[in-house]
Parts: structure tokens; C-alpha cells; sequence
């Protein structure tokens, strides 16, 4: 393959399998069309590419492919190359591949079900490896760690740097260069930093981001162009911690007895123009990353914590969903409208438990509750799959861990939001417009056999593949019931992860036919695309400079997607390592879940999960999911994030046939 094939094959890949004509091609890559369209043809010859009419993409089932590398802790990875196609790459064939380095790769074999193996032939893109370190200036030579490796840093390269300081440092052998310097409140979390720079997600926004956020400027102008909804009584509800304040809602009974609900949400559109440099960056991003209890967000503080967070008081631009509901549920009419908004109040989440007898919070929650019986009729699934809360003391140590309180407030807000997205979907495609969907296909097919011969221990059943509506009613089935998340694991673990499309895809847990993502702007690159889209249509403006995007913007938010999901499971994994590790000693019941070839697979109601792999022999090789057993910590391994339990007792053997569901 030459040169000008691999440079082909890089762009492709970087545009995310876009399918693409040699004379934009050529255009984009400011080389020769004759050069360019002879490698295209060298490279469909081959199968490398498929060609449509004009158009040029790469072939996700060719026997070479290429794509984006992305690393797991426990030593293997994944090369991603589109339409949510990856590629298995094994422990300890990645040849030193980095996150988001272009792999060209070699299929091995493809079976069904399974991610198909390959093997990597060559390096199309290496990025830099960037460290979040304290700089040691002590010597003539400074250094950073990068774990047990000390990496030089010669004193040209240390940017000022002085002893004890935080920096990003791009690590190239034993050798490196400070990038920039950290702000010293960071220190206590530097290894949650990191874990998010080692894969390419920094805390920090290049100079030239910065300065056009910081050029930024209140529109007052654009006001009187808006309808202007100052007047309503409107409320944002966040955590306790949150700055950035992209949505609110409003909520008041009309004189025909319908619910008028308003859903506001900043208008990062207005500020955040394609093209400009804030627009590159967050589509580099496509979305903030949450590490524990702190943020990295896709866009920099003068927006995301002032001109676009909806504050008490302040004159906010928006763009606004107004529906009128009935005493049904019902959305009997609806619209869409570029606004302008004040904030009544901020509250927390705490403060609306502690005050839903106010008249708002109490509507609020009459018309939620509303709206959530009217999805569960239609036939919508929940899966209730405790997450992790863990709160970090002043030093970046877990103070306290266990699962995070669901449903309340929360859900509260998230009936309203859902909502909103459902309505925007529905006005974009009834005006025309080519939809970025949000959604997931259901249950991976071929699945339905050992599915339900593990639901049959409990006395279950589905018919393969089920509807939302068969999934709702197994969920209602073993509700309370001992076994509750033990089948709601095996259920998750049996359906397509969501993720974005140009492609209907339908929302199966939601029952919906069409469905996007509109209630987050500031945190999501997605719903900045469709608020563009939005406004394009509320203007009459023509869509096709937005709709050409689409795949690529679509690949581009499902794969950092991923990715970030990879960052925060394993910044939670690697503090619920040093929470138990303060936890030696101590005796803790626990549920058997899965069975792995290392022992039991032990879940423990502060939501730590490990191996139990010491202990009676005979005891460990007869538990069965379902199980409760008494263990402790026998090790932590901090490399793989993988806690180790002994087993020293157990609390009974599960019933598996008491109760039919």
C-alpha cells in the first residue's frame, strides 16, 4: 500500500467512513485529483473501498480496515471504524497503540456475535500520550511520573515549570515536554486526570479557544428579535455542585384545563457558530466527561458557567418547547421557539424533596408522574440498574460510597426533558428535516436461548426477541424480588448499547419510533447539531449544509461516547479500589452475579464488585448467580482495577423455582 493510499485511508477513517467524491476528497487533502482518484481505484480494486456512484467509503467488512484505537485497562482494545462497528484487538497485540491512534488493521476472522479479531499491520495516526503529573524540578533535569517510569524533562521543555507544580506532560520514550501547567487545586485529583489525559481528554482548552469564548459578549440585540418569556415562572433543578445550567422548565394550568409546560434550554447555537473554533473543539470533544464528582466539559467556562447557564435573574437567550398537555398525558399541541428567558430560582435536587409541597413542585410532579404512566402504557422499559455515588474528601479520597439515589427529582426533570427530545424529533421530521437519531435496536439477535435458560432458574421467560412491551412486563415481574438485579444485569448485557444515527433506529427502551437529543447543548455536541437544525427550520434557512454532516457527526458522538463511558468507569473502578482498601478486615454480605473462569463474580450493596478467588475450595466452586456469601478484600490490583475477594461464609443458596414470574 503507498503513501497516498495510507493518506486516503486516514482521512476516511478520521471522517468516520463518510462516504465521500474524489474531487471533494482531493479538495480536502490539497493534493492532485489524478493522484487521488488513482488510489481510490487502487483501493476499491483491492475491497478496501466500496464505491456508490460517485461516492468513495471505506468497507467496514473488508479484510483490511481502518479505524480508531481504544484501549481497556485489562490489556486489550478495540479499533472503531463506523456505523458502530468495532474490531477486537487482543492483550498484547496492539503493538503499543494508543488511544485514538489510526490503525490499519488485517481481519482474522469474523464469527457472529463476537467483535472480529484482527491484527495490526501499521500505524496510519500516532498521537502524542499525555500525563497528568506533579513536576519534579529538583535537579538540573526535571521529571514527571508516568507510574513506575521517570520521564525526563529537559529544562527548554518545561515551560516555566517549577518543583511540585501540576502539568500535562507528552510523554515520547523515557523523554517528555510539559504541555501546559495546572492550576494547583487540581493536585488531589490528579490521577483522575490522568486516566482521562492518557486517552486523550484534557481539562484544559487550547489558547485560541479560549480567547474566542472569552470575546464572547451578552447579546442584547437579539432579545427583541425573541419571544420573550421573562414572565414565566421559571426554575432550573441541578445538583448541588453544578455551574452549568442548561435547562429549566415552567409550568402553569391554562383556562381549558390543559398543562402549559415549557422546556427551556440555553441557546449554545447562537454563541457557538460552525466552523469557528469553539465549534472544532466541541465537535473534537462531543461531550463533557464526568470523573467521580467533577467535570471536563466540551465547552469553556465563559459559556458553559456564564452567558449560556441559566441563572436567577439574568436574561438568558434559549431555545424553547412549549406543549399543552392534557389530563391524559396527552400532547395535544406543541412548538418550538427561539426565546428569551429569566430564571426565577435555582434549586438542588435536595431542596425539591424537601419543598414539593410548593404549587410549581407539585404540579411538576403530578404532570411527571403523568407523563411516565403514559410512556409505561405505550410500552416503555426501565432497566433500574444501580449506579455509584462516591464523594471525595479535600485530598481526592472516597469519603463515602454507595448506589446513587434514583427516580425522585431527578426523574422528575428527566420526564420533562425526555419529552422535549421526543417533540423535537417529531417537529424535525414533520418539517422535513434529515434527523440525528438517539436510539437502540433492542436485543442483539441469537440471544434468546441462553437469555432464557438463565431466566428459567427464576421461573421466566421471554419470547425472543420480546417487544418493549414483554420487557416491561418481565421488569414489573420481579420487582423487590431477590433476584431483581441479577436479571436486570442479563437483560442490559442483552441489548444494543444507544448511541447516534442518520439512520431511523427507533428507541426500543422508550417505545419510541423516533427519538434525538435536544435538553443538554453545553454537555452534548449532539444536541448542539440538532438545536442548529432547529433554528434552521424556525427561520426558514435551507438544511442541506447541516444534513451533509450527519454521519459524521453521528460516528463522532457514539465514539467519544464510548470512550468517555471508558473514562468514568474507570476513574469510579479505580476509587472503589482505594475505598476498599480502607475496608480491609471488614466482613461485607454479598451477592453472587456472574461466574467467571477466575471464581464468583461478588456484587456488594455499596456497589463494589470483585472475584472471590480465596477461601473454602469447594464452597467457591459450587456458588451459582443468585448466591449470598460473606467475603472480605484479600487484594486489590490496581493495574486491571480488579478487587479480589476471600470467601468466609455464606448466607444461603438462592430458591430459584419459589416464585413464577
Amino acid at each position: 500500500m503507498d503513501a497516498i493510499e495510507k493518506k486516503v485511508l486516514t482521512r476516511l477513517a478520521e471522517d468516520f467512513y463518510r462516504p465521500i467524491k474524489a474531487q471533494e476528497l482531493a479538495a480536502a487533502m490539497n493534493l492532485p485529483l489524478e493522484k487521488v482518484s488513482l488510489a481510490l481505484s487502487g483501493l476499491a480494486g483491492k475491497k478496501v473501498l466500496i464505491k456508490a456512484e460517485e461516492d468513495y467509503c471505506l468497507n467496514p467488512e473488508a479484510a483490511i480496515v481502518a479505524g480508531f484505537f481504544q484501549s481497556h485497562v485489562r490489556g486489550y482494545g478495540f479499533v472503531h471504524v463506523g456505523r458502530d462497528c468495532q474490531y477486537y484487538v487482543g492483550p498484547g497485540s496492539a503493538k503499543g497503540a494508543r488511544d485514538g491512534d489510526i490503525l490499519l488493521c488485517q481481519v482474522l476472522g469474523r464469527e457472529p456475535g463476537k467483535a472480529p479479531a484482527v491484527r495490526v499491520l501499521d500505524f496510519l495516526v500516532r498521537t502524542e500520550k499525555i500525563v497528568a503529573a506533579v513536576y519534579d524540578g529538583q535537579s538540573h533535569l526535571g521529571s514527571v511520573q508516568d507510574g513506575n517510569r521517570k520521564i525526563m524533562i529537559p529544562g527548554r521543555q518545561a515551560k516555566g515549570a517549577k518543583d511540585g507544580d501540576c502539568v500535562l506532560a507528552a510523554v515520547r520514550g523515557w523523554e517528555g515536554r510539559v504541555v501546559c501547567l495546572l492550576a494547583q487545586e487540581h493536585r488531589p485529583f490528579l490521577d483522575l486526570l490522568n486516566i482521562a489525559a492518557k486517552k486523550g481528554i484534557l481539562p484544559v482548552f487550547p489558547k485560541a479557544v479560549e480567547m474566542e469564548a472569552a470575546a464572547l459578549q451578552d447579546d442584547a440585540g437579539e432579545i427583541g428579535k425573541r419571544l420573550d418569556l421573562r414572565d414565566q415562572d421559571m426554575v432550573t433543578v441541578d445538583g448541588e455542585e453544578s455551574q452549568d445550567l442548561d435547562d429549566g422548565f415552567s409550568l402553569s394550568h391554562q383556562p381549558d384545563g390543559t398543562w402549559r409546560l415549557g422546556v427551556h434550554i440555553a441557546d449554545v447555537a447562537h454563541y457557538v457558530r460552525p466552523g469557528s473554533q469553539l465549534d472544532r473543539e466541541a465537535f473534537k470533544r462531543a461531550l463533557s466527561v464526568y470523573l467521580v464528582d467533577r467535570e471536563i466539559p466540551m465547552l469553556p467556562g465563559r459559556l458553559s458557567r456564564d452567558l449560556c447557564s441559566l441563572m436567577p435573574g439574568r436574561d438568558r437567550l434559549a431555545v424553547s418547547c412549549l406543549a399543552d398537555i392534557d389530563s391524559s398525558g396527552e400532547v395535544i399541541r406543541y412548538q418550538f421557539a427561539e426565546t428569551v428567558v429569566r430564571s426565577r430560582q435555582r434549586l438542588t435536587y435536595a431542596q425539591v424533596d424537601e419543598s414539593s409541597s410548593s404549587q410549581l413542585l407539585g404540579m411538576a410532579a403530578e404532570l411527571a408522574q403523568l407523563l411516565n404512566a403514559r410512556r409505561l402504557e405505550r410500552g416503555a422499559a426501565y432497566i433500574d440498574l444501580p449506579s455509584t455515588a462516591i464523594a471525595l474528601d479535600g485530598n481526592g479520597r472516597p469519603a463515602s460510597m454507595g448506589p446513587r439515589e434514583s427516580g425522585g427529582p431527578r426523574g422528575l426533570v428527566e420526564e420533562f426533558m425526555v419529552l422535549a427530545n421526543e417533540l423535537a424529533a417529531d417537529f424535525l421530521y414533520k418539517s422535513g428535516a434529515s434527523l440525528l437519531y438517539r436510539g437502540n435496536e433492542g436485543f442483539y439477535p441469537g440471544r434468546g436461548e441462553e437469555l432464557n435458560a438463565f431466566l428459567a432458574r427464576w421461573g421466566c421467560q421471554l419470547d425472543y426477541p420480546p417487544v418493549p412491551r414483554d420487557l416491561q412486563q418481565l421488569i414489573a415481574a420481579i420487582k423487590g424480588r431477590p433476584e431483581e438485579l441479577l436479571i436486570s444485569r442479563k437483560l442490559a448485557r442483552s441489548l444494543h448499547k444507544s448511541r447516534y444515527s442518520w439512520t431511523p433506529l427507533g428507541h426500543y427502551n422508550l417505545a419510541a419510533e423516533r427519538y434525538t437529543h435536544f435538553s443538554s447543548p453545553i454537555r452534548r455536541y449532539s444536541d448542539l447539531f440538532v438545536h442548529r437544525q432547529l433554528k434552521q427550520v424556525l427561520n426558514q434557512q435551507p438544511l442541506l449544509s447541516l444534513e451533509r454532516d450527519l454521519p459524521r457527526v453521528a460516528e463522532q458522538c457514539s465514539f467519544r461516547e464510548r470512550l468517555a463511558q471508558d473514562i468514568e468507569g474507570e476513574c469510579l473502578d479505580q476509587k472503589k479500589l482505594e475505598y476498599m482498601a480502607a475496608q480491609e478486615g471488614t466482613l461485607f454480605q454479598g451477592l453472587v452475579v456472574d461466574l467467571t473462569n477466575n471464581g464468583p463474580l461478588v456484587w456488594l450493596e455499596n456497589t463494589a464488585e470483585g472475584i472471590a478467588v480465596a477461601g473454602d475450595r469447594q464452597q467457591l466452586d459450587s456458588c451459582q448467580p443468585g448466591d449470598r456469601i460473606t467475603v472480605q478484600v484479600h487484594k486489590l490490583d490496581y493495574n486491571t482495577k480488579t478487587i479480589y475477594f476471600a470467601c468466609v461464609g455464606d448466607q444461603g443458596k438462592v430458591d430459584s423455582h419459589t416464585e413464577q414470574c
